[in-house]
């Protein structure tokens, strides 16, 4: 059975492309298509466009709040922390959209907003927390006007998607 594991991490690896020269690529393409039908022209590495970073951070939003409204503190910080960590993907891997600095767009959220949440869910503060909630709703949907797209609009989940997660806080 250890021979069977060891294949299988083997043939895995073997399979998996590694791009040229070993490395991943760390350039930070600017999301604008490029025409070519060289292999040289290609990224060696997959690099997520904005829409699947956005959709990600909808998820977040959206179990953000429902652990929130659940007074679940504990799942709301990690719910938060992990849109924070999306916001860096996206600052890292798609600073700019079509010659939209979402980057920095990003920045100005994080600075205010995020701040506001980090100290409502430390503080188990729920009023806080809902206004706090509201007001990065709000960035983001300045965010999609100021980016061209405010046919995007956010909003509070009226209801959770999410049939398989318990947003209450475990029992203890």
């Amino acid at each position: 059975m250890k021979r069977l594991g060891v294949a299988l991490i083997v043939g895995l690896l073997a399979a998996s492309p590694l791009p040229v020269g070993g490395q991943p690529n760390s350039a930070a393409p600017d999301q604008t298509p490029k025409a070519s039908a060289s292999n040289e022209d290609k990224p060696s590495s997959y690099v997520p466009g904005l829409g699947e970073f956005m959709g990600r951070i909808q998820v977040d939003h959206a179990k953000l709040w429902l652990a929130g409204e659940a007074r679940n503190w504990e799942l709301a910080g990690y719910q938060l922390s992990e849109l924070k960590e999306v916001f860096s993907d996206v600052q890292d891997l798609v600073p700019r959209y079509h010659n939209i600095p979402v980057g920095d767009m990003i920045d100005a959220i994080i600075t205010g907003t995020v701040t506001e949440l980090e100290g409502a869910i430390a503080g188990r503060d729920f009023n806080k927390f809902s206004a706090s909630f509201d007001s990065l709703t709000a960035a983001c949907n300045s965010c999609h006007q100021a980016a061209n797209r405010g046919f995007i609009i956010i909003r509070r989940p009226a209801q959770s998607n999410f049939s398989n997660q318990d947003f209450s806080p475990a029992a203890k």
